[in-house]
């Protein structure tokens, strides 16, 4: 599964909703993915220290692989806010 891409923000008021506006999320996993890299390179380090000295929990590595399962599992979100004064639409593609 790959995290979304995409995030399509409308703000309006009940009588008139506003512009959409399409944010590009790819290019803020663009910035984060050396990031993300060097955090699963520690978190591959860290699992493979604890299992040589004997620890009873290394699985750092499997617990960031299942956070990043629930980052794509975001994609096709929708929220809808609905107020008296504003609304607010989000949908993350």
């Amino acid at each position: 599964m790959f995290p979304p891409m995409l995030l399509y923000l409308r703000v309006g008021t009940p009588e008139r909703p506003g512009p959409g506006i399409w944010l590009p999320l790819f290019l803020v996993w663009l910035i984060l993915l050396p990031i993300v890299v060097l955090v699963l390179l520690i978190t591959v380090l860290t699992d493979v220290v604890l299992f040589f000295v004997g620890r009873s929990y290394h699985h750092y590595t499997v617990l960031l692989l299942r956070c990043f399962g629930v980052l794509g599992a975001t994609r096709g979100t929708v929220i809808s806010i609905h107020a008296e004064a504003n609304v607010i639409d989000m949908e993350l593609v």
